[in-house]
């Protein structure tokens, strides 16, 4: 097979399989939502191999349900699986905070704050659908600040599987006013090169959220 014709079909299935992956993470689609071949295909202009080969990339990732004889769904988690992968995220969300406390720069400590001032705004209003956009800013940005590759891929692969679900949280009267209170003290303890503070200020943050969402989760499979 010509070289540029193979790199051409790969690039496109990466461009499918990325898209497919921010609808999902966007709430486009939604858990248990059937990926038809044949739409997706006509959209991008192409035929089913590089759909399908991105399903497939897809449900490697435990993204995509992909069974024979019956195509591809958006995963549904258990509450057992989404409370099992929180609490990962929680120890390495904690760890990248100690770690950007001490090895975050200047300029980057600069934009977390200001990211975080940009997300004060939401609260009056309890503008769910901005502060979830910021917070997901915010989030990446320590991810980045620890200078850990191995960490970020990590914590950006639980959280990207979980994000369909963690904004649920935000809808609860009163999570985003404390939300922004825990990354206050997050921001304070990072600036301030205190990594002990805010490992504690951030597992604190994500355990409260992850109990809020639990409840939520919990309701909403009783619901199906």
């Amino acid at each position: 097979m010509d070289v540029a014709l193979l790199n051409r079909k790969q690039y496109r299935t990466e461009e499918i399989a990325r898209w497919i992956r921010d609808e999902i993470e966007a709430g486009t689609f939604p858990p248990g939502t059937r990926l038809e071949e044949r739409p997706l295909s006509e959209r991008f202009g192409v035929s089913k191999t590089p759909v399908r080969e991105a399903l497939i990339q897809l449900a490697s990732i435990g993204i995509v349900d992909l069974r024979q004889r019956k195509g591809a769904t958006v995963t549904i988690l258990s509450v057992e699986q989404v409370i099992s992968m929180f609490e990962v995220m929680t120890e390495l969300e904690t760890m990248a905070a100690k770690l950007s406390a001490t090895r975050m720069s200047a300029s980057d400590r600069d934009e977390l704050a200001k990211i975080h001032r940009r997300s004060e705004a939401c609260i009056p209003a309890e503008d769910f659908a901005t502060y979830d956009a910021i917070n997901k800013e915010f989030h990446e940005l320590i991810y980045r600040g620890s200078c850990n590759d191995y960490l970020e891929t990590s914590v950006r692969d639980v959280r990207s599987r979980l994000r369909v679900y963690r904004r649920y949280p935000f809808t609860k009267a009163g999570r985003i006013r404390q939300s922004f209170a825990d990354h206050e003290q997050i921001v304070q303890a990072i600036s301030k090169g205190d990594g002990e503070t805010a490992a504690a200020a951030m597992r604190d943050h994500i355990s409260i959220g992850g109990r809020v969402f639990a409840d939520l989760v919990v309701e909403m499979r009783r619901q199906h």
